[in-house]
């Protein structure tokens, strides 16, 4: 993302709408006040003692109950970890012997790089295919790689030749870590981080899932952080298939015939939890009731304390606002739009950065609520703008749970057409996300296109998986991540990169815009291969509208 200047305070220009569209409950009145005789009283705790005693034998039994639960679900998660990697492995081993089948005397080859890249878009289970040579990964279905990207020493070796690389780091997407399985050159890489995959899935922050090598005593897959000298130690002492109690744990293991495990750990703390809601459950009703009561108090505390409740109250007390970066036309220096950026300023004037509100927003469902307020706010803001100026453009970005919602299209719809802007205007960027379900992406991007917004695909580059999109998908714009941009004018594996990717947009006729441009060379380079459009603080930092609109003034009065 373009870094961000000091945003303005939501103010009467940001207003909270006048509806509320939340849901959120409005709890109001007067307190209770029990006006109970003395005697009245002491029966009440009478009674709530004698209801204890009697309910208090139910207590071992709701315990053993909440244990096998989670012991079968860590089984459940366990089992998938095996399937999914006995899956990973049959496709590598396909993939790799029809590289072997089809071998030129040249691996990096235009023939051989064609091979890797339709065997990378046949599945998502892998992320890429390439030829190592020594310690370094020469080429992949990207293309050459220059001088090769350094990939380290190998982490297990069969007696067969098999080459396996753990957590290894490429540059191309430095934030994740991957698997490399190479036999006699060609690699296979695999993503290693499961949180795509499972995130949602497990009960706790300290759960963990994922498949482990006892040799190298590390995981080749996992989401979480498990304990590898616990898993060592259970693997080599007893290795039983079932889940059970384990240190401060639920474990469970399940070894393969190939020397590596599928395991699943979640911490006591979270079964404990669940065992008291249980145990007070089974309490009689009269407790039950003085039970709920105090949950529903404690949970409505809670709630007021964790960042789902207040991005809901950020977005009802206009907390959240808007900042817009131009988008310029690299061959006239013209803005030819804007960029819509969503900000969040509590009260006590903290900043809250997008990448930690955004995917929180996602995993609790409230990313639709705010897509909706976010499109509704830039309409307000920018329908001048975009009146006066019928060229421009406006970009807003969609989540994959906004492309799936049947009623996205409709909503869009009424609302350009209750601020007069022309649907044109209004481009939407998603993600690789979106393509999850690529049947269903491509029908509800159709949709979109249909009604007139054009469809951009964001953060282009910044994951393998991005190349196969681009043919399946009804596409008008390829925004290159700014981590291409960077590195333009450098030896760099990365600087090499964008020339592929423009390379690719251009044979599939898609305009483009470069993210984060920030000097006159990197500017001139892209303009030079044919990127039309930019962004990024050589041309301006993200301003709020009144900003936009004074900076255009002062460009009016210089002509």
């Amino acid at each position: 993302m373009s870094p961000v200047p000091e945003p303005r305070t939501a103010n009467s220009e940001n207003p909270a709408p006048a509806d509320d569209p939340l849901g959120v409950d409005a709890y109001s009145g007067a307190p209770l006040r029990p006006a109970l005789s003395g005697a009245a009283r002491m029966a009440l705790v009478l009674g709530i003692l004698l209801a204890m005693v009697f309910s208090a034998s139910t207590v071992y039994l709701a315990r053993q109950q909440t244990v096998a639960e989670y012991q079968e679900y860590a089984n459940n998660l366990a089992d998938y970890a095996v399937q999914r990697t006995e899956r990973v492995r049959e496709y590598t081993l396909r993939v790799l012997q029809t590289l072997h089948d089809n071998h030129s005397p040249d691996p990096c080859s235009a023939d051989n790089i064609t091979l890797m890249r339709r065997l990378s878009y046949g599945s998502d289970l892998i992320e890429d295919v390439g030829y190592v040579q020594g310690d370094t990964l020469l080429c992949s279905s990207i293309g050459h790689l220059g001088e090769g990207v350094a990939v380290g020493p190998v982490d297990v070796a069969s007696p067969s030749g098999a080459q396996l690389r753990l957590r290894v780091q490429l540059p191309f997407s430095q934030d994740a870590r991957y698997l490399l399985s190479t036999v006699r050159g060609y690699t296979v890489i695999i993503r290693a981080d499961w949180s795509q995959d499972v995130q949602g899935w497990l009960p706790d922050a300290q759960a963990a899932v994922g498949v482990f090598h006892p040799e190298v005593g590390k995981p080749l897959f996992a989401y979480g952080e498990p304990d590898a000298a616990l898993l060592q130690r259970l693997l080599s002492s007893a290795p039983a298939q079932a889940a059970r109690v384990a240190h401060d744990s639920i474990v469970a293991v399940r070894p393969t015939a190939f020397g590596y495990a599928g395991f699943a750990t979640i911490a006591l703390s979270e079964l404990e939890a669940r065992w008291h809601t249980r145990a007070l459950q089974m309490l009689p009703v009269g407790l039950a009731i003085g039970a709920l009561l105090s949950a529903l108090v404690w949970g409505v505390a809670r709630r007021q304390t964790s960042l789902p409740w207040l991005i809901r109250s950020g977005l009802r007390h206009g907390e959240m606002f808007m900042l817009y970066q131009p988008v310029v036309e690299l061959a006239t220096g013209r803005w030819v739009g804007l960029e819509a950026l969503v900000r969040w300023r509590r009260p006590d004037g903290t900043l809250v950065a997008p990448d930690v509100f955004i995917p929180v927003a996602e995993r609790s469902g409230l990313i639709t609520t705010l897509t909706r307020w976010v499109v509704g706010q830039v309409l307000r803001d920018a329908r001048v703008l975009l009146v006066a100026h019928p060229h421009w453009h406006i970009s807003v970005n969609f989540s994959a749970e906004d492309v799936r919602d049947a009623t996205f299209v409709p909503y869009l719809q009424e609302q350009l057409r209750a601020h007069g802007v022309a649907a044109h205007q209004l481009v939407g960027e998603v993600t690789e996300r979106v393509c999850m379900d690529a049947t269903l992406a491509r029908e509800r991007l159709q949709a979109l296109r249909r009604l007139g917004l054009p469809i951009a695909i964001d953060d282009f580059g910044t994951g393998y998986s991005s190349l196969a999109y681009l043919t399946q998908l009804p596409l008008d714009l390829l925004k290159i991540d700014k981590a291409f941009v960077a590195p333009i004018g450098t030896e760099a594996a990365t600087s090499q990169v964008i020339e592929h990717i423009i390379s690719m947009a251009q044979s599939l006729g898609l305009r483009m815009v470069a993210e984060g441009v920030e000097t006159a060379e990197q500017a001139q380079w892209l303009q030079a291969r044919g990127v039309q459009l930019a962004q990024g603080w050589l041309f301006a930092k993200p301003m709020t509208i009144a900003q936009i609109e004074q900076q255009l003034r002062v460009q009016q009065q210089k002509r």
